[in-house]
């Protein structure tokens, strides 16, 4: 009788994993009771006790093949949620409207930030700084020598817009 509890245990552990199609831990589950089973047979077997044998085996191979079935159903998942949203890291088909900001301010050790990004000094340019810009509204910041000026400009698109600021001081004092 008892060597027939083995094979009756890895039947039917077959058998309910034949009815319906098992997820990455029930195939873990089921994998790892018939072969911690079969396993644990063979080592009772040779111990004299194949019945008990079996049984623990069953019960290791399980609590092991669900812990793998887990881990493999986790990876399965993180990589469907990956390519789920992996549009959203795919650049827009069409570049956005963008226009072009012209630059120019005195004196020439003037530092030029637009959106908060150093453009760099007035004496850096050939004439005025040409910056490329999404349309939309800008914040351009320009400072020297502790003062500092800051104008918002709004771009449309497919359009240069000329800025000019001195902020030297005036000719006539």
């Amino acid at each position: 009788m008892k060597r027939y509890i083995a094979p009756g245990i890895m039947f039917l552990l077959v058998i309910a994993g034949c009815a319906t199609p098992p997820t990455p831990r029930e195939s873990g589950t089921v994998g790892g009771a018939a072969i911690g089973a079969a396993a644990g047979a063979a080592i009772g077997g040779m111990a004299g006790a194949p019945g008990k044998g079996a049984a623990i085996g069953a019960v290791v191979g399980a609590v092991t093949g669900a812990l793998t079935g887990d881990a493999i159903q986790s990876e399965q998942a993180d990589r469907a949620h990956a390519s789920r949203y992996a549009h959203a890291s795919r650049p827009p088909p069409f570049p956005p409207p963008g226009g072009t900001l012209q630059i120019e301010v005195m004196p020439a050790d003037a530092e030029i930030l637009v959106d908060g990004r150093r453009i760099g000094a007035a004496k850096e340019f050939r004439g005025p700084a040409v910056v490329p810009v999404v349309a939309g509204l800008h914040v351009l910041e320009v400072h020297w020598r502790g003062f500092s000026v800051t104008s918002q400009v709004m771009v449309p698109p497919q359009t240069t817009v000329p800025f000019r600021r001195d902020l030297g001081p005036a000719a006539a004092q």
